[in-house]
């Protein structure tokens, strides 16, 4: 039989509880959806005209990633965001993304180099003050993202994709990132872009580590004390 013959392969199709889980999250992760701000299963029903059960396995899930609060038969409400907590994922992000840094840098070819530079472009094109936006953690996500991608650890991956992205790139109000912090990420994006042309891993990985300390884990870390103190 001739290529031409074959039938199309067919699309996987979506199941509902999918397209739920992807709106909502979107929702919560764009902070179009508040804090505390209530969802109702009913309005999804009517909303994507299906039965309780794919609203229900959705919403579990998203409380399984802890982005929604459910309390039955009470509330299920957007959850707000856990600051010690989000510091806690962003330190183990950290350490992934070191640990793959210096897996790969080595082995990156021309080609790979080329695409991290690209990446690191794309960033420095951004007004770094406004580091906490969405658009700008998407982007920050991607550059660091392609570190662990480029491992090929099924593990790793999963955690970051699976676990981790939605946290890492959802908006948290706040004020705009301090000016000696947006000057410290251009200066130190540009000194990586240096590093991994020389494909000189061990200072990439310290520089990694440092990003993420002082730009995301320290002041997540002291806004949370602060928030705490106050309570």
């Amino acid at each position: 039989m001739d290529d031409a013959d074959d039938p199309l392969p067919i699309p996987p199709r979506e199941l509902i509880r999918d397209q739920v889980f992807a709106m909502l999250a979107e929702e919560i992760v764009s902070g179009r959806l508040l804090p505390l701000e209530e969802i109702r299963a009913q309005d999804l029903q009517a909303d994507f005209g299906v039965s309780r059960t794919p609203i229900r396995e959705a919403l579990t899930r998203l409380a399984d990633l802890g982005l929604i609060e459910v309390s039955t038969n009470r509330f299920t409400r957007v959850a707000p965001i856990d600051l010690f907590a989000q510091a806690d994922r962003v330190e183990a992000a950290a350490a992934m993304v070191g640990y793959a840094a210096l897996a790969v840098i080595p082995t990156y070819s021309d080609t790979q180099i080329a695409a991290f530079d690209t990446r690191i472009e794309e960033l420095l094109a951004f007004d770094l003050t406004l580091a906490g936006s969405r658009e700008v953690r998407g982007h920050w996500y991607g550059l660091w993202g392609s570190l662990v991608l480029a491992t090929g650890n099924r593990t790793m991956i999963e955690i970051l994709d699976g676990q981790l992205a939605l946290h890492l790139t959802r908006t948290i109000p706040r004020q705009r990132t301090p000016q000696d912090i947006a000057d410290f990420l251009r200066e130190s994006l540009e000194e990586l872009r240096e590093i991994v042309r020389r494909r000189d891993a061990a200072p990439a990985r310290l520089l990694i580590e440092e990003i993420f300390q002082r730009s995301s884990i320290d002041p997540l870390r002291e806004a949370a004390r602060a928030v705490a103190g106050t309570s």
